[in-house]
């Protein structure tokens, strides 16, 4: 039987529920129960949607497909936002207001969503390109999304105001998970893949510099703004948490733990990370003094064959599962990638705004879902 898609606006019946973690104690919630693939936005985007405390988005496969959802804590329910094909699953991102998510499309749109009247339109189109995930300017003006196309990979940046986008940098290197500074969003950090990782550009596409030469024998991955300040936090994988300051460069060890994808509260004063490897739940750290305890388990299967090396997949691996025509792949560009996913098999956790709570996700029941689990102070 072929699923049928959502309509948009339609309501999910997914029931949520609430349980307390066996390892620590914590009070999680389970938001999404439908038997499919349900999961949080990529962590770089948290699913808190800002100025409103209790809802969430996050993106069901339920109708054979990727659509955007918004979960209600107050009345336990969610709502479905899009009905479009071709949704980019792991790209949506709120607007720093709380009033729309941005979010791309698999025939190279950057697409907007009013939350009030659930009406879209379409801020820009690279023809001839395959975008990644979005990411929102601290002040809500610019869109900035990885894109590839036959001339190499780029850093593509859409005003939304002006309803238009231009490729501000290209090159050889794949890059992948560009994201603008938290504080300034004249500043954009992306990733070049496997490595170089680190650099930084300006947004008129100025000032492209590596911030420090790792090579294929670092595993650097994962990296993110350590609340508003200039610091990255990364990891060393499997070794080691991070930190690198995008002006002076020097690279610091913040704590010697296997942390896996890492995320902090916007004053920056804690983490949260996952694990994998082994798997010792999602974690608590204080980026002052590396010190760490357990929040809860998430239960993720935490899939991907690379994950258990302590190096970056090279063109061995990636040519044994290349499309027909010799691209260029990167998870992002797969239905499911075995190499460092499925992705909905990762938690992915992320801070609210007042780092009360972590969202995550999980397959512990047997399909992804999206959880909460409370901070305790």
């Amino acid at each position: 039987m072929t699923a049928v898609a959502l309509a948009r606006g339609e309501p999910l019946p997914d029931r949520s529920s609430t349980y307390t973690d066996p390892d620590t104690g914590a009070t999680v919630h389970q938001l999404t129960s439908d038997a499919s693939i349900n999961h949080s936005f990529f962590f770089l985007n948290p699913s808190f949607r800002p100025g409103h405390d209790d809802q969430l988005g996050f993106v069901t496969h339920r109708g054979d497909k990727p659509q955007i959802c918004l979960h209600d804590a107050q009345t336990g329910g969610s709502t479905c936002l899009t009905d479009r094909e071709g949704v980019h699953a792991f790209s949506p991102v709120f607007s720093p207001d709380g009033k729309c998510i941005f979010y791309t499309t698999n025939t190279a749109e950057v697409w907007r969503i009013d939350l009030d009247s659930l009406s879209e339109d379409c801020l820009a189109t690279l023809e001839g390109a395959g975008l990644g995930e979005a990411g929102a300017s601290p002040d809500g003006r610019y869109i900035v999304t990885a894109c590839k196309r036959e001339s190499g990979h780029g850093v593509y940046v859409v005003d939304v105001e002006a309803r238009s986008g231009r490729v501000i940098h290209e090159t050889d290197m794949k890059i992948i998970h560009p994201q603008f500074h938290r504080a300034d969003p004249d500043i954009i950090e992306y990733a070049g893949d496997p490595c170089p990782r680190l650099w930084t550009i300006r947004r008129d596409g100025s000032e492209n510099q590596c911030l420090y030469p790792s090579t294929d024998k670092e595993f650097f991955v994962h990296e993110s703004f350590l609340g508003t300040s200039d610091d990255l936090i990364f990891t060393v994988w499997p070794y080691r948490l991070a930190k690198l300051n995008i002006h002076k460069r020097e690279l610091e060890t913040v704590a010697e733990i296997n942390a896996w994808h890492m995320a902090s509260s916007i004053d920056g004063t804690k983490i949260v990370c996952d694990t994998n490897h082994p798997d010792i739940g999602l974690l608590l750290i204080d980026p002052a003094t590396g010190a760490y305890k357990p929040l809860c388990t998430s239960g993720s299967s935490n899939q991907g064959t690379q994950w258990q090396q302590d190096h970056p997949a090279g063109a061995d691996v990636w040519s044994s599962i290349r499309g027909e025509k010799g691209e260029t792949l990167s998870w992002m560009e797969m239905k499911v990638d075995n190499v460092y996913g499925p992705q909905w098999t990762h938690p992915h956790p992320a801070f609210d705004v007042a780092g009360a709570r972590v969202v995550f996700t999980s397959d512990r029941t047997g399909t992804p879902q999206m959880y909460v689990v409370d901070v305790s102070q």
